[in-house]
């Protein structure tokens, strides 16, 4: 696969193209905000799609079990989980599936734990839904690596049981923890100790708790991804939802999927599904969605060492700009990076307004932190799953602008 080869998708809808500043005069704006590749998909699920949409009748489909056959081979293959068909739920994408967990198990008014900095529409899902964000601060430690607490002698779960007891003076009560995992904006990728430590705190609290585990696929040695589906002990309070949605760029065909081993619980994600009228899949969704569960391994393990060296040239790169520091994630397609130097010292109020200039002036977007949240304040996110000379066009132009107009001392 070709993944160096550049793909016009200019003027058909693409979020990510679409939504960037235009000026005559000015040469367009390289994107690399939005979580959203820009490589050619498999060529097994082109061609799937296209013998699909041959077939004239596009009615009602049920889900086949042949797809969920391939989506429990694809666990079993790729991350040793032994799940089988009960174990799986389809959903309309992954931030309405958050939604219709919240919904699920909450009521309005009460809370749900959340550590950030955080992808925002999960944060958006809680609140929009009439419930409120206890939010957690996660620590950034020295390798720019977000961990639960600070080094040292106490328990990793300290800033959550803060966090809960500061909703608690509000009068909130907090039945439900989101986590996202691996964790987006800042990679990290919680291990077996660290996520058993966050169930035994729901736990303790009486906390249902929903994995956002939808960049999974996306996880660089020597890290190892877990589910939280991988804990027996804890099946009666843990979920988990993901797509292949990130995996094989698929975002715009809105189709995700639970994974819950109890059984009580997954009847009460179901009642939700139907309530929401979210329980029928679209049809070229399922087709897409079970063929690159049997067909895209080896796209993927193609994809990922391409990645993985975009992220390190990328980081490398960014390292070389005064007041920047860029961290590789241990997982996902997304560079984190700590521009508050830059800012203070072009005189910036914060990143936000950086990167709105940046973008008007040096013709490059990117994420700016404090939409993941007040801990994301002075960072931005970089989306590094594109070909390569775009990337790195893309941090040129940064580099070239910020000597520009910045000077960070």
């Amino acid at each position: 696969m070709n993944f160096d080869e550049i793909i016009d998708r200019r003027g058909t809808g693409a979020e990510k193209w679409e939504m960037v500043h235009r000026e005559e005069g000015k040469r367009a704006v390289i994107p690399l905000w939005v979580a959203d590749m820009d490589f050619p998909a498999p060529a097994e699920l082109t061609e799937a799609l296209v013998r699909r949409a041959a077939h004239p009748v596009y009615g009602y489909t049920r889900v086949s079990e042949g797809f969920f056959e391939a989506l429990a081979g694809w666990y079993r293959r790729r991350h040793a989980l032994d799940l089988d068909r009960r174990h799986f739920l389809t959903g309309p994408g992954t931030v309405a599936s958050l939604g219709i967990a919240v919904r699920s198990f909450t009521e309005p008014g009460q809370g749900v734990l959340i550590p950030t900095p955080v992808y925002k529409p999960a944060y958006n899902m809680i609140r929009f839904n009439g419930r409120e964000p206890v939010e957690a601060p996660l620590t950034l430690n020295g390798e720019g690596r977000y961990c639960f607490g600070p080094p040292g002698p106490a328990p990793v779960t300290q800033a959550l049981e803060r966090a809960l007891s500061a909703a608690a003076d509000r009068g909130i009560k907090t039945v439900m923890a989101v986590l996202c995992s691996p964790h987006n904006p800042g990679g990290s990728v919680w291990d077996a100790e660290e996520l058993e430590a966050f169930l035994a705190f729901a736990r303790q609290h009486h906390m249902v708790v929903i994995s956002d585990e939808i960049h999974s696929d996306f996880v660089f040695p020597p890290k190892r991804f877990v589910s939280v589906t991988a804990f027996p002990g804890y099946a009666d309070m843990t979920a988990a939802v993901s797509a292949a949605n990130k995996t094989f760029n698929l975002g715009g065909l809105h189709l995700s999927y639970f994974m819950a081993r109890d059984e009580k619980l997954a009847g009460i994600l179901k009642r939700g599904l139907r309530a929401s009228g979210c329980d029928t899949p679209n049809l070229f969704a399922l087709t897409a969605a079970e063929t690159v569960f049997r067909c895209g391994g080896s796209w993927l393990d193609e994809l990922k060492p391409y990645i993985r060296l975009n992220i390190e040239k990328g980081v490398r790169f960014l390292n070389c700009i005064p007041g920047v520091k860029g961290f590789a994630p241990e997982g996902t397609y997304l560079i984190w990076a700590d521009v508050s130097g830059l800012a203070a010292g072009g005189k910036f109020r914060d990143d936000m307004e950086l990167t709105a200039a940046l973008e008007r002036e040096g013709r490059v977007k990117f994420t700016p932190g404090s939409y993941f949240g007040a801990g994301g304040k002075g960072f931005i996110r970089i989306n590094a799953a594109c070909p390569r000379s775009q990337l790195m066009e893309g941090l040129t132009r940064f580099k070239d602008w910020a000597a520009r107009f910045c000077s960070a001392g």
